[in-house]
C-alpha cells in the first residue's frame, strides 16, 4: 500500500483528503495529458501545480505508458458493443444530456481530455453515440461510460506501474464492494488520527517522508492491520476503542517530544563542558567567552532537544504522526 494512482480527474482536490493521502502513502501519481506536461502553469489548478512543483505528485502520461494504446483500450470498446441493452440505455442518457434537458443533473456527461487516450477510442465512442467533440482538446462522454473507461485505464496503468488506483470519491462505481468497504474504514481511521491536515506545511513534506520512511512504513502497517481485520467492523465499540487507543498513543508521543527528552545525563554533560570552560574565559579568548554568556547553556539544551525528538521510543506505529505534529506544523 505504498504507491497509488489518483483518478479519474487530472487535478487532485484541494482538500483534507489529499493532505492525508500525501502523508499516508509513499508515492502518489496522477493521470495527466501531454498538454499539461508541456504547459503546466497554463493548465494545472494552482494547488495541483504546487504539488507537482514540489514533487509530491508524479504526473503520468498514459500514452507513454502503453506500447499499443489502441490495442489496450480496444477490449473496453468491444465489451460495450456486446452488451446491447446497456449500450442502448447509455445512448439514451447521452442523447438526453446533449439536448440540454431541464433535468441536466440527471442526464449529465463527463469531460475527458483527448490526450488521455488514443484517438481511436473516442472515434469508436462517437460512432456508438456515447461521445462527442467538445471545446478545445476535450470530449463529452456519457457519464457512466466515462467512469468505466477511466477505471479501466487506471487499473491497467496501476498494474504496469505497480500502483493502486484510488479516488477521493467514495462511490461504488469507482470501487469493488470489498475495496469500497476497506477504503471507507481506512478513511475513518485517518480522519481520526489526522483531524486537522490543513495545518501541515507541504514544502517540508517530501523531505520529511524520505527521512522517516521507516516510521511511515510502521504507521501504514499499523493502520492496514486494522483496516484488513474482518473482526474489527467500522462503527462498533471495538473499532472505536482501537482508534481511541491509537489517538491516545499519538498524543502521548507528541507530549513526550515536547518535554526534556535528552534527560539529565546529557544536560549534565553540557553543563559540565560549560563549567570546564569557565577558566578559559579569563584568558580573554572570544570563542571561550561565548560559553559564559547568560542563557548559553539553555540555548544549547534547546537546540539539542529539537534534534533528538526522533529518539522517543515507540512500538505503536504512531511516532510518524507525532513527528508530523512536531516538524510539519
Amino acid at each position: 500500500m505504498s504507491d497509488i494512482l489518483y483518478y479519474p480527474y487530472i487535478n487532485v482536490p484541494d482538500n483534507d483528503w489529499t493532505i492525508r493521502t500525501l502523508l499516508y502513502y509513499k508515492d502518489i501519481a496522477a493521470i495527466v495529458p501531454q498538454e499539461y506536461l508541456w504547459q503546466p502553469e497554463r493548465n494545472y489548478d494552482p494547488f495541483m501545480m504546487e504539488l507537482v512543483r514540489m514533487s509530491l505528485i508524479v504526473p503520468i502520461n498514459p500514452i507513454e505508458i502503453f506500447d499499443e494504446p489502441w490495442e489496450v483500450t480496444k477490449p473496453f470498446v468491444t465489451e460495450i458493443e456486446k452488451n446491447k441493452n446497456s449500450l442502448e440505455k447509455a445512448q439514451n442518457r447521452f442523447y438526453n444530456s446533449q439536448r440540454n434537458l431541464v433535468h441536466s443533473q440527471k442526464f449529465s456527461s463527463a469531460r475527458i481530455h483527448a490526450d488521455k487516450f488514443d484517438d481511436n477510442v473516442f472515434y469508436s465512442l462517437e460512432n456508438l453515440g456515447l461521445a462527442s467533440r467538445a471545446e478545445g482538446n476535450w470530449y463529452a462522454v456519457e457519464t457512466k461510460t466515462a467512469d468505466q473507461l477511466m477505471k479501466f485505464v487506471a487499473t491497467i496503468i496501476g498494474a504496469k506501474t505497480n500502483r493502486i488506483p484510488m479516488t477521493d470519491n467514495l462511490r461504488s462505481r469507482f470501487y469493488s464492494i470489498k475495496n469500497l468497504k476497506n477504503q471507507k474504514k481506512r478513511q475513518t481511521i485517518l480522519e481520526s488520527l489526522i483531524p486537522f491536515p490543513q495545518n501541515i506545511k507541504l514544502d517540508k513534506m517530501l523531505r520529511f517522508k524520505e527521512k522517516h520512511g521507516d516510521l511511515l512504513d510502521a504507521f501504514t502497517s499499523r493502520v492496514e492491520l486494522l483496516v484488513l481485520d474482518p473482526t474489527v467492523i467500522e462503527g462498533t465499540d471495538l473499532f472505536n476503542e482501537k482508534i481511541r487507543e491509537l489517538v491516545i498513543r499519538k498524543g502521548e508521543l507528541t507530549a513526550k517530544m515536547g518535554e526534556s527528552q535528552i534527560g539529565n545525563i546529557i544536560f549534565g554533560s553540557v553543563c559540565g563542558i560549560i563549567g570546564a570552560t569557565q577558566g578559559i574565559v579569563a584568558t580573554g579568548d572570544l570563542k571561550s567567552m561565548l560559553w559564559g554568556l547568560p542563557g548559553f547553556a539553555n540555548a544549547v539544551y534547546s537546540a539539542m532537544k529539537i534534534e533528538k525528538t526522533e529518539n522517543v521510543f515507540d512500538q505503536s506505529g504512531m511516532k510518524y504522526l507525532a513527528l508530523v505534529d512536531k516538524k510539519l506544523r
